[in-house]
């Protein structure tokens, strides 16, 4: 069984970290599309397990990047934001009862939004948040597992998986000169529209179809000339504070 791990969005949603500079978020829209991107999660075949929200960490919705599951083992992340790191807990502990547990220690640094798993390997982003030492101590981890890793660096964006985006087990959406392409050398990349600018984020489902972000049609047409059976899903507000569609959920196995 497909599980998917969310969390609630809190009031204080509106004190997110941001890039960049916009409109005051609202946290009664955020809270309703994450609601929508919850039941498409649900509608596809996830158990869905629920964290309560926490007022203390307005960006805690975002629980991608908490932990990482390779195997069966659950890698708890240190956040290269230190307000983040107080999101841990509660997310261990639910991923506990399921898998063991191992956590980065200091002085490393790792978001879990800068880990993509695709084809049996994983790509892990050297960026703002995830530092040479976390991945190292990650692919210690995966050398444990036979999992291989491979290092891109991150030139233009918060995360790996704001901008390259895993859609099947060979292919990824990827925001042209964003990462050092050539260390997806192995995968087939497609890219997003020239006028959707990182406006585009992407999640497969079990069910075979490809979450889409809204405000992303012409990208969105292209996947779907590409063979994807696309559902397009407005989180808009939730992209305002830099967050995309794999960040809201941590998705495995059962084991």
């Amino acid at each position: 069984m497909d599980s998917a791990l969310v969390r609630g969005v809190p009031d204080s949603f509106i004190d997110a970290l941001r890039g960049g500079s916009g409109p005051a978020l609202d946290a009664d829209l955020a809270r309703e599309q994450h609601g929508v991107y919850v039941a498409l999660l649900e509608s596809a075949g996830y158990a869905i397990e629920a964290v309560a929200a926490d007022e203390r960490h307005p960006d805690s919705v975002f629980v991608e990047d908490t932990a990482v599951v390779v195997g069966l083992t659950a890698v708890v992340a240190r956040s290269g934001a230190p307000t983040r790191r107080g999101e841990t807990p509660p997310i261990a502990a639910a991923l506990a009862s399921r898998f063991s547990t191992t956590t980065i220690e200091p002085p490393g640094t790792l978001d879990g939004g800068d880990v993509m798993q695709i084809g049996g390997s994983v790509y892990v982003g050297r960026s703002r948040r995830t530092n040479r030492n976390g991945i190292d101590q990650l692919a210690a981890i995966c050398a444990t597992l036979d999992i291989p890793v491979t290092t891109v660096d991150v030139h233009d964006a918060l995360h790996l998986k704001s901008v390259v985006l895993p859609l099947d087990d060979e292919a990824v959406l990827t925001t042209p000169n964003s990462v050092d392409e050539q260390a997806l050398k192995d995968l087939l990349i497609l890219y997003e529209a020239e006028s959707e600018h990182r406006r585009c984020s992407a999640l497969p489902m079990r069910d075979g179809r490809l979450m889409v972000t809204a405000n992303a049609p012409a990208t969105a047409d292209m996947l779907a000339k590409a063979g994807y059976s696309v559902v397009p899903i407005d989180v808009s507000e939730l992209q305002a504070a830099d967050g995309g569609l794999t960040c809201l959920s941590i998705v495995f196995r059962e084991p």
